[in-house]
């Protein structure tokens, strides 16, 4: 490929304004509404967002991504301009997770990786227009991973010392340095938060981290900051899981139940559909792996840590799978994480086996569901983003005890949109925090 970051440029930028456009157009809806309503009554600052914190552990909503859920829906800022570049992020952390190293702007096989893991994501995941744009599945599920794999990139780093530019070279004498104390604090920290994101994911991330811990030792090369990152990780999820907050959710629904007689209850039909139901959503992927296949004997064989790091996320995405068998609360939300380890996982498969005429088809399936996946997002939300404007406007202006009208959405329920969220009970709630009498629906 001639100039490959040309070749980067016309795929980030449509993307990024492409993710842009919708962020912008996204409207309130949902679990949006509360959030929308605090700033009519507080400012965000650091006492505010302690007191949130605090109150979401003890009362609510314990997981660290409900404050970026609320900080999305503050200033405009928050949401426009730093949601696309977070999902940009978090497409660049799945390619280093299974590459082990940071995609590159002068490769074109990074490039036609980064767009796989795009386009299989956008088709396969459920929900994938709400992951990115819905606000409190973005904050709490979306960059809640993100944060996850930015905490587990050094030690998938670690794992393939000889693979590039790792995350924290800066020479060799600062690299040693980093090596003894620097790093400690950095990874404890960091640790913590990914540990305090959420509550399924845990096993799966912190399990990864800690069988990459085993490899170093064996190696000879375990650092400290990888046990500092291990305890901060396991003290965040055991401060996320035994948060008062958590017996309060959905009104108590936790505590209606075991973990054991949650798990009997459903029956092993119940308990199989759980896990099988987000392997089932990758169907999407099928084109993909049918072209891995076709191609695999033009290929170079891969190496063994190239296998073992596939299956890893395989594994991981399973782990994910099982661990919502304990969830009082069942949702395709919940398999994104899976989903997107398993397209990372599959897309780096797919462009390990394509070589020559191979590739060619690869590019050309990666870029024809990319331009779909963002086409659909577009037309979506240029669609949906004037009446939610409108509808916020009409809600929040309205005077105390009245009726107020809203026009209906034109688009219903679908992976790229939540749908009408006001004909459900959710509007009177809605009325009730904005202190009216009523609100109604028009066609």
């Amino acid at each position: 490929m001639q100039r490959p970051w040309l070749w980067w440029l016309a795929v980030l930028v449509p993307l990024w304004l492409v993710f842009t456009a919708c962020a912008y157009w996204e409207p309130v809806a949902g679990d949006g509404w509360g959030n929308f309503a605090y700033y009519r009554t507080f400012e965000i600052g650091i006492t505010s967002l302690w007191n949130e914190a605090v109150g979401g552990w003890k009362s609510n909503n314990p997981r660290a991504g409900q404050l970026l859920t609320l900080l999305a829906y503050g200033p405009h800022v928050w949401h426009v301009v730093l949601t696309p570049l977070a999902e940009l992020g978090l497409f660049a952390l799945l390619a280093a997770i299974v590459r082990g190293r940071w995609p590159s702007l002068r490769r074109g096989d990074d490039l036609l990786l980064f767009v796989l893991i795009v386009a299989l994501l956008g088709v396969c995941a459920p929900q994938f227009g709400m992951m990115l744009f819905y606000r409190p599945y973005a904050g709490n599920y979306t960059h809640a991973l993100a944060l996850n794999l930015l905490w587990l990139v050094p030690y998938r780093f670690a794992v393939e010392p000889d693979h590039g530019p790792r995350l924290w070279r800066t020479g060799a004498a600062h690299d040693r340095a980093w090596r003894g104390v620097a790093r400690v604090p950095v990874m404890l920290a960091l640790g913590f938060v990914a540990g305090f994101c959420n509550e399924h994911t845990g096993p799966a991330i912190g399990g990864a981290a800690a069988l990459a811990s085993v490899v170093a030792w064996r190696r000879g090369a375990l650092r400290a900051w990888m046990l500092a990152g291990l305890i901060g990780f396991v003290a965040g999820f055991a401060l996320l899981i035994f948060a008062p907050g958590q017996n309060l959710r959905y009104s108590g629904l936790a505590t209606q139940a075991s973990l054991l007689h949650r798990i009997t209850a459903r029956g092993v039909g119940g308990n199989l559909w759980v896990i099988v139901l987000p392997i089932l959503t990758m169907w999407p992927a099928v084109p993909a792996i049918a072209l891995g296949l076709a191609a695999r004997r033009t290929g170079a064989p891969l190496t063994r840590t190239q296998r073992g790091v596939l299956a890893a996320a395989a594994a991981g995405g399973l782990v994910i799978a099982v661990t919502l068998l304990g969830s009082p609360k069942i949702g395709y939300r919940l398999s994104f994480a899976s989903n997107a380890l398993w397209c990372a996982a599959l897309a780096s498969w797919v462009t390990d086996r394509c070589t020559g005429g191979w590739r060619i088809a690869a590019a050309a399936l990666a870029g024809a569901t990319l331009a779909f996946v963002l086409i659909m997002l577009f037309v979506t939300y240029r669609a949906v983003g004037p009446v939610g404007a409108a509808r916020a406007r009409a809600i929040a202006a309205g005077p105390p005890g009245t009726t107020v009208v809203v026009p209906r959405y034109p688009i219903d329920r679908s992976r790229w949109f939540i749908g009408e969220d006001l004909d459900t009970g959710l509007r009177d709630r809605v009325a009730v925090i904005f202190g009216l009498a009523r609100i109604e629906l028009r066609d």
